[in-house]
């Protein structure tokens, strides 16, 4: 039998699965509002409509880097950049604007959310390959060596 205390033992399981359910809620809010008749709603806090855009998708992306750690940020990066081109095309067919400045800007909130990756992936480089240049430390890279493999022609593995 689980006692209350255990039930609130919180794991990174567990917080990454609380924090699933919490992105999939704003997620379905985020496009309520990109889509729905909510179209100048960010003036209300201040904000121009390029600046929502980077701010949400700011948020979008560091979100989605918290609950999918198995990922590769690129990839998820490349995937929330895409949700908001098909977003943008969507409020064309809602009768909203579509707007490359927007797209501009969840590139641009996205890329923000980088940043603290690329440093902390940075300061490992220095910490456990203080001495190598950075191609000798890629060529270390196992992920790396996984692709090359994978991607390597297959009469190349016959020799």
């Amino acid at each position: 039998m689980q006692t209350p205390v255990s039930f609130l033992r919180l794991t990174p399981r567990r917080i990454v699965g609380l924090c699933r359910v919490a992105a999939a809620a704003c997620g379905i809010g985020l496009a309520g509002l990109m889509l729905g008749p909510f179209q100048g709603l960010e003036q209300a806090f201040g904000l121009s409509d390029t600046a929502a855009h980077a701010i949400a998708f700011f948020a979008a992306a560091t979100g989605l880097f918290l609950v999918a750690p198995g990922w590769r940020r690129g990839d998820i990066a490349i995937g929330a950049v895409a949700f908001g081109v098909v977003i943008e095309l969507l409020q064309g067919l809602t009768g909203r604007s579509m707007s490359i400045t927007d797209v501009m800007a969840d590139v641009l909130g996205v890329g923000v959310a980088l940043i603290p990756g690329t440093i902390e992936r940075l300061r490992w480089m220095a910490r456990a390959h203080p001495d190598l240049t950075l191609a000798e430390i890629a060529a270390r890279d196992r992920r790396v060596a996984r692709r090359r493999e994978k991607a390597r022609p297959v009469a190349d593995v016959a020799r």
